[in-house]
């Protein structure tokens, strides 16, 4: 096989986002001038678990309105897509999840203070729909439990976090909500 090698070491889980992230798009510049074969360099980084996973506090309410919540949707497709196109910044947020990072479904409680925590999953795979958006396929928990926390980062529908800084700011119940066993 032609990227064989290069395969081989994204297989093993060894690059950090901002690898996979380089790595990939030279490998899509490749397919577009041509080179088909590098397609299987692209579907083995949509596959890998970078080295440096985070925490995405991921909003689900269209517009912050609870009546247009997609959690319910997504958990029974098992899936996480994103709806919010007109922010370049927000979509670019989305694309940057890679498999094996946790997604923490949040609605924001008190303007600036609060969030409440509606469940969990973590990313299994990057997938494509028919239109080219990229979506995640998910493994959501069961568990049902929401809890109020306080707010991590700004108002935004895709609040990616370091777990280090996950560990610093969150108090223990959120650690503990995480680990309850499914209901």
């Amino acid at each position: 096989m032609k990227y064989k090698s290069i395969i081989d070491k994204i297989e093993a889980n060894i690059y950090t986002r901002d690898d996979l992230a380089r790595i990939r798009k030279n490998a899509l510049l490749k397919v577009l001038n041509g080179d088909q074969d590098a397609q299987v360099v692209v579907d083995a980084i949509d596959r890998a678990v970078p080295t440096d996973t985070r925490i995405i506090f991921m909003g689900f309410c269209l517009g912050g309105d609870v009546g247009d919540r997609l959690d319910n949707e997504w958990k029974e497709r098992r899936v996480c897509t994103f709806h919010h196109h007109a922010s370049k910044h927000q979509a670019e947020r989305f694309n940057e999840i890679w498999v094996g990072e946790l997604i923490v479904l949040k609605k924001r409680q008190q303007i600036g203070r609060t969030m409440r925590l509606h469940g969990h999953g973590r990313a299994i795979g990057v997938k494509y729909d028919v239109d080219g958006r990229r979506y995640l396929e998910m493994d959501w928990s069961s568990q049902s439990r929401i809890i109020e926390v306080p707010l991590m980062g700004v108002n935004a529908t895709v609040e990616p976090k370091s777990i280090g800084a996950v560990e610093r700011e969150m108090p223990p119940e959120f650690f503990h909500w995480l680990n309850e066993p499914s209901s």
